[in-house]
């Protein structure tokens, strides 16, 4: 590809982006309200997985399988009406004891709309046993003295964390609440990948656990 060629796809992705985004921010749910990037190096509780378990890793329908039992997980626990975008993006490429050069494992970033007050008030079967889950300081939920809104991050964070791939380790997990004048470049962060190919976008963006609409 010359050079005119490759900035004319450059241009090309700018305003898919820039389409996704104005969809992202316009949607009748609601726009992203939480930004977390799922690592899943691993295990449940925390310590290190097998070589057969870790290759699983990086395959990315798995990675896609996983997106979609989480969002069962969420929409279970906040209401089946919440807004969730997943982005996947690979470690750097390692070398490996043959010395061949090896792909990295995947890791995702996971974007999800707002959480109504009553979710939690009212909470249903599948969010009530996570009151009682202790964050990771130790402490369980229920008795942090905090606001609603970190109220729904803990509670957020514990829904998350029952996948198994994610678990229980601290690094397994970076989840934090979108300041509003940082949405959109939150939203790209997540794209940040998708530059300089148009095949690149089935393989960053997750349109099949996404709730990207045709308007």
């Amino acid at each position: 590809m010359n050079t005119k060629e490759l900035t004319e796809t450059q241009r090309h992705i700018d305003r898919i982006k820039e389409l996704l985004w104005k969809q992202t921010e316009a949607h009748p749910l609601g726009m992203p309200e939480y930004f977390g990037t799922l690592y899943y190096g691993r295990s449940v509780n925390g310590g290190l997985l097998d070589s057969d378990t870790y290759n699983r890793r990086w395959k990315i329908n798995e990675v896609r399988k996983t997106h979609r039992f989480i969002n069962n997980l969420i929409r279970k626990s906040f209401g089946e009406s919440i807004s969730i975008w997943w982005n996947i993006e690979r470690h750097g490429d390692k070398i490996d004891a043959e010395g061949n050069n090896k792909k990295g494992s995947f890791h995702s970033h996971l974007y999800v709309g707002s959480i109504s007050d009553d979710a939690i008030e009212n909470p249903s079967p599948y969010l009530m046993p996570l009151f009682y889950k202790e964050d990771e300081c130790g402490i369980p939920i229920n008795m942090r003295n905090v606001d609603i809104d970190n109220l729904k991050l803990l509670l957020l964070n514990a829904c998350i964390r029952q996948a198994k791939w994610v678990g229980n380790h601290p690094s397994s997990l970076d989840l934090s609440i979108i300041e509003p004048a940082e949405k959109k470049q939150t939203f790209m962060y997540g794209l940040k990948k998708f530059t300089s190919d148009l095949t690149q976008m089935d393989e960053v963006i997750d349109f099949g656990n996404s709730s990207y609409y045709t308007p």
